[in-house]
């Protein structure tokens, strides 16, 4: 029998992370779209049963979204001392979704006793599983390997369960028995290698156990806790060069982990060939080739939008002390305030601006100043605080900013502005350019360029858009000296090699559409995945904008879930909207998990809050969409309450988590007679802040037929699309 599946904490990352700039997966829909390997179905309803829900119980399953789990749980108590219900498959329901909430709530006792009751009155497969899985996270493997035992011999290929046997092994020393059970889980489970590849270690097969850490990490590139294991295993295997590129992976993910950085500087003596190697090289690029096509003027009625070039993550600008430029055809640099000509390059010739620090006098400091360095020596003086570097063929020339510390060279059409700030500390580059060619930049680095045409035409109307927006309305960036940012803080920008023959054409298609609202531009906002529904900007906190509401990404709408048991059984499968896995949807993007040491997340919690020992996480609200939230960290110092999506997902791993949509399993250990916390999993949906446009769900939509105009007015109710005068 297939029963339900309750409290499983692995869900399938069926492959490599996908990013923007990557190529979307290979395989059709049909490839990736059966549910994954730990789904079991729920038991098929009792159609004689009668459909009244104990108002107790539904105050309980509401608690759970709109309260304290904790809250929630006592409730579920209270609900259950009233009395059976006349309806049997009520009940084993009201003990499951008890049970979830005693787990979630830090009691892991009350999750074991729950899961017993809701077991003996559904026995099926997955309830055995659920309840085992209960026990080992109490830190009773003997006892979860008898009910895993249970389950298999009423299920043999519940993945759920031989997925748990496997661990049980572990925990019990029986690693060749593990190594059975895990491989006959499926292999697309991520979490399934990750702990194949524990066993394999167990057994002494390090060569076997370092595939397998590499199939789980390869499964979802933000998944950094394995990466770090698989980091440990090629130094076992003295493959340095492989261990260095995975221990920077982390150090970018968690840059204050001093363990991390610790490994990095060990590892650095006894890479193979020299670091700089092992990077493309900056300096001395070739120029990019003549672009095909020319660089609109942007000198009329296409609005002019200031770029901020290699900005952190928050947007603002990196340091440096030089920036390298090379134009592919003759340029020159003015003093932006006189219009004084600085110098003027030919094709192919680099010039470095660099900062030259201010020398101390003995009563009075100096200033610092700009000055430009050809690469044969001669220098040009900078007189002012700023150079403006503006091609002599702008329709067809760009310039090309070679030594980005975050970036190969990138070219730009248009101008860059290169200017000291910061208190004169560091450099600041802006690129210059219309509002159409930033859309061109802008479409193939936050869509992939191979999406349907409707969906690439709906992304190009939003990237505009959502520019206007900032630049005319929100000024978010106007400190910084520029209109938008070329990170995700504002979105993607890649210059000129981000450009395509296919986005070009979408970007033409729609020149000057734009969302509006009322007749004004549209604050339209987009994240990569919603998860199977968006959600409104009154749930993550951001306001009660009228076309900020919660869509459900389905032809035929769904039920937001209802009770614990549903939003786990919603994340344990595929979407069954737009925004399900296929060949332009990656699986990673709409369920991962997240396996993360207590150890590791205590130490990032503790620098950040001082918060001493991580005792619990415990989910305080959520919204109907089953994001969470606010969300309580427990210490043994001082607690202290998240309530920012933004804090909650890049501080709850060692990189950041995907989106605020999870549900959170504790994993315990022993000491003495107290159960601390070893190990959170986390079981998540989308990749995101999951308001407005889905980019996802864009694509599934453009796949059935939708036109951008249709896809863009699905996820903003009420704005419509108008062009803009040009």
């Amino acid at each position: 029998m297939r029963g339900v599946l309750l409290a499983v904490g692995v869900c399938a990352g069926l492959a490599r992370a996908q990013t923007p700039d990557e190529a979307p997966a290979a395989a059709p829909a049909a490839a990736v779209s059966p549910a994954p390997a730990d789904v079991i179905s729920p038991a098929p309803p009792d159609p004689a049963a009668p459909a009244r829900v104990d108002p107790r119980a539904a105050k309980a399953r509401s608690l759970y979204f709109t309260g304290d789990t904790l809250k929630a749980a006592e409730a579920f108590e209270a609900a259950v001392k009233v009395g059976k219900s006349t309806d049997a498959s009520a009940d084993w329901r009201v003990w499951a979704d008890g049970a979830i909430a005693w787990a979630e709530a830090g009691r892991p006792d009350k999750a074991v006793a729950w899961h017993r009751r809701a077991a003996a009155l559904n026995g099926g497969a997955a309830a055995r599983a659920a309840l085992g899985w209960a026990l080992l996270r109490g830190d009773q493997p003997l006892a979860a390997d008898a009910e895993f035992a249970r389950a298999l011999a009423s299920d043999p290929d519940s993945s759920p369960a031989l997925l748990g046997a496997g661990r049980a092994k572990l925990a019990l020393g029986k690693p060749r028995e593990a190594i059975d059970l895990l491989s006959r889980a499926s292999p697309a489970q991520s979490l399934a290698d990750y702990y194949l590849g524990m066993a394999y270690e167990k057994v002494g097969d390090d060569a076997t156990a370092l595939e397998a850490y590499k199939r789980a990490v390869g499964a979802d590139s933000y998944f950094h806790e394995g990466r770090a294991t698989l980091s440990r295993s090629y130094l076992r295997q003295r493959r340095y060069n492989e261990a260095w590129r995975h221990l920077q992976k982390l150090v970018e993910a968690d840059p204050g982990s001093k363990l991390a950085r610790a490994m990095l500087n060990k590892v650095r003596p006894l890479l193979t060939r020299p670091r700089d190697a092992q990077a493309p090289a900056l300096s001395g690029t070739p120029p990019p080739e003549a672009p095909v096509h020319e660089t609109e003027p942007w000198d009329g009625k296409v609005p002019v939008v200031r770029i901020g070039v290699s900005s952190t993550q928050m947007g603002k600008p990196r340091p440096r002390r030089s920036a390298t430029v090379r134009g592919n055809g003759a340029w020159k640099a003015v003093d932006p305030k006189t219009g004084r000509a600085l110098l003027t390059s030919e094709a192919g010739e680099a010039w470095t601006l660099r900062l030259i620090p201010a020398k101390a006098a003995k009563k009075k400091k100096g200033r610092s100043r700009l000055e430009f360095h050809a690469a044969d020596g001669r220098v040009a003086a900078v007189p002012g605080d700023a150079a403006l570097l503006r091609p002599l063929e702008p329709a067809t020339s760009t310039l090309t900013l070679e030594d980005d510390p975050e970036h190969a060279p990138r070219a730009f059409r248009g101008d860059l502005e290169l200017a000291l700030f910061g208190g004169r500390r560091t450099i600041r580059v802006v690129n210059i350019i219309g509002l159409e060619d930033y859309t061109h930049g802008v479409v193939s680095a936050e869509m992939p360029q191979r999406a349907p045409f409707e969906a690439l035409k709906a992304q190009a109307v939003v990237a505009r858009t959502h520019a206007l927006f900032i630049k005319t309305v929100t000024k978010r960036h106007r400190k910084e000296g520029y209109d938008l940012c070329d990170e995700q803080h504002c979105q993607v920008y890649g210059g000129r090699r981000a450009e395509t023959e296919r986005t070009r054409a979408v970007v033409v298609d729609t020149r000057g559409r734009v969302a509006v609202y009322q007749g004004k531009p549209a604050h339209v906002i987009y994240s990569s995945h919603c998860g199977g529904r968006t959600q409104s900007g009154t749930d993550i906190g951001w306001g009660n904008v009228p076309y900020w509401k919660s869509v459900d990404d389905s032809a035929e709408f769904q039920d937001p879930p209802a009770t614990p048991l549903d939003l786990r059984l919603l994340l344990s499968d595929w979407p069954k909207g737009f925004d399900r896995p296929s060949g332009y949807v990656h699986p990673a993007h709409a369920r991962w998990t997240r396996a993360i040491p207590a150890k590791v997340l205590e130490d990032k919690l503790h620098r950040k809050f001082k918060i001493g020992k991580l005792r619990g996480l415990r989910v305080l609200r959520r919204v109907p969409s089953g994001h969470v939230e606010s969300l309580l960290i427990v210490g043994s110092k001082r607690s202290r309450k998240l309530s920012d999506e933004m804090d909650i997902r890049s501080l709850l791993g060692v990189g950041s988590l995907r989106s605020t949509m999870f549900v959170l399993d504790t994993e315990y250990r022993k000491e003495g007679k107290l159960l601390v916390p070893e190990t959170f999993v986390f079981r998540g949906g989308g990749w995101g802040h999951a308001v407005g446009l889905c980019q996802s769900g864009a694509m599934g939509r453009a796949e059935a037929g939708q036109t951008y105009e249709t896809i863009v007015m699905s996820y903003f109710p009420g704005v419509e699309i108008g062009r803009l005068d040009y």
